[in-house]
């Protein structure tokens, strides 16, 4: 039976403290606390009062409990995937495990008091874990998450389970010789590899995102090369119809003289016919990044048979870069785009309203849908793509560009409808 005491309870109260610093220091929390956090919260408490008054006899049902339960806090507070939660609190349970044993260890080197040694070693572990979490949180920067091929994941995780055996394993070899200096060792460099594993792992997790950030840039510029040559294309037949301008209209002055109505009219219908790549575009707001995007989705759009009514009431400079604009309405209006796809013809419509306000611009994107849409456990909207790496993330990506300018990205879904409204602030 445990016997739990007020010094169990303080000690899992700082612990919950410093796994909150941890976890904080990978993002912005969900606006959100549900009620699943606040459990989860509650029974992690529970479990790690109940261990302490174990006084550490069962190291690797600690250990376990402590990862799934980190765990799922982690992915409660930001709702990203199951492997990058598991990554990093799994390297940061291995890195705690292997930090007290050493300072166990260390202590019972000193004195064979074995109750006032685990007390004693508990709250240095704690206090050394507690300045290095708030140490590493001086130089990583925050907000960084991009999903990882399940290979570079396990080959990268391999390292902290290794850890743990290891851990163990030279920690009963030192129990049985009577000596933990070298156990104390091992466990320090056994930390050191892991730092260095989770280096490794943010590095990739940087990588990724640059490429992804490349890879919009990339369509930024194809856009606005694709616009450039349409304006283009479309000002040569303007220039084209105004120098012939004068030699139709006497024509056409002709055919009317002579009652051949018929025929003028349909002179005049030739003329606009010849100024229809112009016709076409829907966005002429001047910005450049905007115009390019709109008009570039609107011809998809076309291709797939869906309307897409458009209201543009912006200026031409605008107080968001344009990445970022391509990332908050690329990512709305392709979900709509797939999300209409397979309707009917005649339910095929996005409705698009782009405008500034007070000196907030406003993005809405509004479709129809069907079926039912599915949500996670923290109300962000579950992919119904499959559960690859890149599948998912379109409307994570644009809530975390939103929230770059202190906006917000709001989504409802309900009676066939689904709208995405957007608020940016300058900054």
């Amino acid at each position: 039976m445990a016997d739990i005491t007020v010094t169990d309870i303080l000690s899992a109260l700082f612990m919950a403290r410093i796994i909150h610093s941890y976890i904080s220091l990978f993002g912005k929390p969900l606006r959100t606390h549900s009620v699943w956090q606040a459990t989860l919260w509650m029974a992690y408490l529970c479990f790690e009062s109940l261990m302490l008054g174990q006084n550490s006899a069962y190291p690797l049902v600690t250990l376990t409990g402590n990862i799934l339960f980190m765990t799922l806090l982690y992915r409660s507070v930001h709702g990203t995937d199951l492997k990058n939660s598991f990554f990093h609190m799994g390297v940061f349970c291995t890195a705690w495990m292997a930090i007290e044993v050493a300072v166990h260890s260390i202590l019972l080197f000193i004195t064979e008091d074995t109750k006032a040694t685990y007390t004693l070693g508990s709250v240095i572990t704690q206090l050394i874990t507690y300045i290095a979490v708030q140490a590493y949180g001086r130089f990583m920067p925050k907000g960084r998450a991009a999903p990882l091929p399940l290979r570079c994941w396990l080959e990268l995780f391999i390292a902290p389970m290794v850890s743990v055996y290891v851990i163990y394993d030279a920690y009963s070899r030192s129990l049985e010789n009577g000596s933990g200096i070298g156990f104390v060792v091992v466990s320090l460099l056994m930390v050191f590899i892991n730092l260095i594993i989770f280096d490794v792992y943010e590095r990739m997790v940087s990588h990724t995102l640059a490429e992804k950030k490349n890879l919009i840039y990339e369509q930024e510029i194809e856009m606005c090369d694709r616009q450039a040559k349409d304006r283009e294309a479309a000002y040569r037949q303007t220039r084209m119809l105004r120098h012939d301008l004068n030699d139709r209209l006497i024509g056409i002055g002709a055919l009317l003289e002579s009652g051949r109505s018929d025929e003028a009219a349909g002179q005049i219908r030739r003329m606009l016919e010849e100024n229809r790549l112009h016709r076409d575009d829907v966005s002429h707001c001047g910005n450049l990044t905007l115009d390019a995007l709109i008009n570039y989705k609107h011809s998809l759009a076309a291709d797939r048979d869906i309307r897409m009514e458009c209201r543009i009431e912006v200026p031409p400079e605008l107080f968001v870069e344009g990445t970022d604009l391509c990332i908050i309405l690329g990512n709305l209006l392709d979900n709509a785009l797939e999300a209409v796809g397979n309707l009917p013809v005649e339910r095929r419509l996005v409705k698009l309203v782009v405008r500034l306000e007070k000196g907030t611009l406003h993005i809405m994107v509004e479709n129809p849908y069907a079926g039912e849409i599915m949500e996670n456990a923290d109300g962000t909207i579950k992919s119904s793509k499959g559960q690859g790496d890149l599948h998912g993330y379109g409307l994570i990506s644009a809530r975390k560009t939103v929230e770059k300018y202190n906006g917000d990205l709001v989504i409802r879904h309900g009676e066939g409808v689904f709208r995405a409204s957007a608020i940016l602030y300058p900054k």
